[in-house]
């Protein structure tokens, strides 16, 4: 999945440092993405091209506000890491605004995640 847009923020300013994004930032990215994500799947497009949309918004803000990163790490988020990230987020999201919208087998992959992250957690 290849998520891309313009760079407007350095065609306007040449003087632009991209700051990293926070965790209040990362959620109110994530909030618009299920909402896109939800909005997407009532109109009837499919669960992958509608996540697929819902990320875009999230990834052009990310990758040319933020210069992907994230506060708090130094080293920048690759576009697999963040579509990674960002799938299970809006999936999670969407499974608490709009679960009729997130296929069943969606949610077992998802409940399966949320399973191996809490036991990675546990076992630190």
């Amino acid at each position: 999945m290849a998520l891309s847009a313009p760079n407007f923020a350095n065609a306007q300013n040449s003087k632009f440092v991209p700051k990293p994004a926070s965790a209040e930032e990362m959620n109110t990215y994530t909030v618009m993405s299920v909402s896109t994500f939800c909005d997407a799947r009532t109109q009837g497009v499919d669960f992958q091209k509608s996540l697929i949309i819902s990320l875009a918004g999230q990834a052009s803000a990310f990758f040319q506000k933020h210069g992907a990163k994230v506060q708090g790490s130094k080293e920048k988020v690759s576009e697999k890491q963040f579509i990674s990230m960002s799938s299970f987020r809006v999936v999670g999201g969407a499974l608490r605004v709009c679960p009729k919208s997130v296929p069943a087998e969606e949610k077992k992959k998802y409940d399966l995640m949320v399973k191996d992250i809490e036991k990675q957690l546990k076992n630190r």
